[in-house]
This record gives structure tokens, C-alpha cells and sequence, in this order.
């Protein structure tokens, strides 16, 4: 361990012996390395010490382990892992810290520093600086898709009122928020990869898995506003919520789920209308989640943003029409 010393994690063990359920923030607070408010420092070793100081805590008593309430560790966990930019681990922990606000907080776990990451409140957070790049990521998107979709125009207010705030409440629904946030936030590591690659090539793993987050970030979306068939069976793939009549009533016929290639789903994209954006992000979620040795179209980042703003694209659309208008 790093900021936690031996003598230190023995006297934290000592105190988790005798501490009583109901000061389990306290504890945390006491024996946790934190992190800064305005600066980066160290997150690899502050990381690592929460982590492995809970799994000594764990390991001591695992009853009073999983009853204590761990909200304050779990956050820093999740806020560590955004400066070290490990998305997965921060989208893991920020859920579980969500998780254990409401089992312990009751109906005051929306006013948390976990769920007030999610609805991206920024004053007086702690984890400010990263809820600023969020929000600053979110609404150069939002902009973008305003100026060219024709519809009334989306707000930063909006979008958190009407989308975040209802799908929060549901721990199966919560994680598509902290999905689409991460989405955004992995493009700008995938340009800095693509801009850096080697002359020779390289591996098209990362690109391909991040297009096919972002079409199952599509698809969760479209299962939650449209959950059964005609016939009343639950939809199982994407393409079955094409064939509902619900959706066909909200945009209509006409999206396409196949393609032969990544060129193929480049060279389709010709305006940026919703049925471009939804056949491009269905063919992206079908094809990259097949295989992950795809046509290399990547030799300019501007081809991987193109495809990336399709699923961003599609993405509001959905949000627009189901939670907004």
C-alpha cells in the first residue's frame, strides 16, 4: 500500500472491529487516502490503497463487511478511476456507490455526491473538475446535433430533467446514463489512439469495442422505451423493436441491421436524419459484436468520428422523442 501505512491498515482493522454499523462514513473518512479537488495526484496509489484496505476489511469480518455502508469509499473509487481513465472500473464503482446511498440513505440518496455525479451537479462537488469535462463533452454534442436535426433544440436542463433524472431511479436503468457519459469520454482517448498509431498499423480493438458500446447503449435504450413485441412477448434483439407498430408510430419503416462491411456502413451515410442515424448505429451494433477483425476504414480519425457521431446522433434522437418532447 502507498498513502495507507502497516501500523496505519492495523489500526483501521483494530477500529473496524469495534465500529458500529452506522459509522461506517466516518470510518472511510478517517482511514481513506481521499483525493484532490482540483488537481490529479497519484490516483494509481490512492486507487490501489481503497481498494486493497477494503478487501482487508473483507477478509476480517465479511458479515460486517457487506452491512457497513461503503458509499464513501466506493465514490472515491469511482472518482479515482476517472482520473486514472479507467472508465469500466469508474462506471463499476460510481454504480456501486449509488447502490449503497439508497440502501442506507433512504429517499435523501438523490442529494449524494453519487447521484449528483449522474445529474452532473456541478457546485460545490467534490469531483467538480470531472463533472466540468462531462458536462463541457456533453454539450459540444448537444450543440452539434441541435444545428442538424431540425427539431426543437435539446438543453444541458433538459436532457438531465427529463432523461437522467428518470433513469436513475431504476439500478437496471441507472447504468445507461454512466454508459452514455463514459461514451463520450472514451472518444476522446480512441482520436488520441488513432492520431498516434503506428504508420504500420494497429490494433483495431479498441475502436471496434467502443462503436459496439455505443450501438448496446442504442439498444438498451430502445428495449426500455419499447420492451414488447406486437404480440406481447418481450423484444430479445434489436431488430425486434424495428417491426413494433409503437415504433413505427414515433418514426417509421425503413431501418437496415446488416452490412458486409464497415466501408458499407461508412458509404451509407449520406445525410443526418434518424434513419441514418439509427441504420448506422443498428449495422455498427450488429457487425462489431460479431467479430473484431473488421476492414480497416481508420486511417483517418475523421472516418471514426463520423461513425461515433451517428450513434450520438441516434442516441438523442431516442432521447428527444421518449423523454423530452
Amino acid at each position: 500500500m502507498y498513502f495507507l501505512t502497516t501500523p496505519l491498515v492495523d489500526l483501521a482493522l483494530q477500529h473496524f472491529d469495534h465500529l458500529p454499523l452506522a459509522q461506517g462514513d466516518n470510518f472511510f473518512s478517517t482511514f481513506g487516502p481521499g483525493n484532490l479537488i482540483n488537481a490529479t495526484n497519484k490516483p494509481h496509489e490512492r486507487f490501489n490503497d481503497y481498494e486493497e484496505l477494503l478487501q482487508r476489511l473483507r477478509q476480517r469480518n465479511q458479515q460486517k463487511y457487506e452491512q457497513v455502508h461503503k458509499g464513501t469509499p466506493f465514490f472515491f473509487l469511482s472518482w479515482l478511476a476517472f482520473d486514472l481513465r479507467n472508465y469500466e472500473k469508474a462506471l463499476y464503482y460510481l454504480d456501486a456507490a449509488i447502490s449503497e446511498d439508497v440502501k442506507n440513505a433512504g429517499g435523501n440518496w438523490i442529494n449524494l455526491p453519487g447521484a449528483q455525479f449522474l445529474t452532473l451537479t456541478q457546485q460545490q462537488h467534490v469531483a467538480g473538475r470531472i463533472i466540468s469535462t462531462i458536462r463541457d463533452l456533453l454539450e459540444h454534442e448537444i450543440n452539434r446535433f441541435n444545428q442538424i436535426s431540425g427539431l426543437a433544440p435539446i438543453t444541458i436542463a433538459g436532457f438531465i430533467d427529463k432523461f437522467v433524472s428518470t433513469l436513475i431511479q431504476d439500478p437496471q436503468t441507472r447504468t445507461i446514463v454512466s454508459a452514455f457519459y463514459i461514451f463520450l469520454l472514451e472518444k476522446t482517448e480512441r482520436v488520441i489512439e488513432l492520431n498516434l498509431r503506428s504508420t504500420e498499423g494497429s490494433s483495431l480493438g479498441p475502436i471496434i469495442s467502443h462503436l459496439f458500446g455505443g450501438g448496446l447503449i442504442f439498444e438498451s435504450l430502445l428495449k426500455n422505451r419499447y420492451p414488447t413485441k406486437d404480440d406481447g412477448t418481450p423484444v430479445n434483439v434489436l431488430g425486434n423493436v424495428f417491426f413494433t407498430t409503437s415504433f413505427r408510430n414515433d418514426f417509421s419503416q425503413g431501418i437496415q441491421t446488416h452490412a458486409e462491411s464497415l466501408q458499407d456502413i461508412l458509404d451509407a451515410i449520406n445525410d443526418d436524419s434518424f434513419i441514418t442515424a439509427f441504420t448506422a448505429t443498428a449495422r455498427l451494433r450488429n457487425t462489431t459484436g460479431h467479430n473484431l477483425v473488421w476492414d480497416n476504414i481508420f486511417n483517418t480519425s475523421a472516418n471514426y468520428e463520423t461513425l461515433y457521431q451517428q450513434i450520438v446522433n441516434a442516441l438523442f434522437y431516442v432521447i428527444e422523442r421518449k423523454f423530452i418532447r
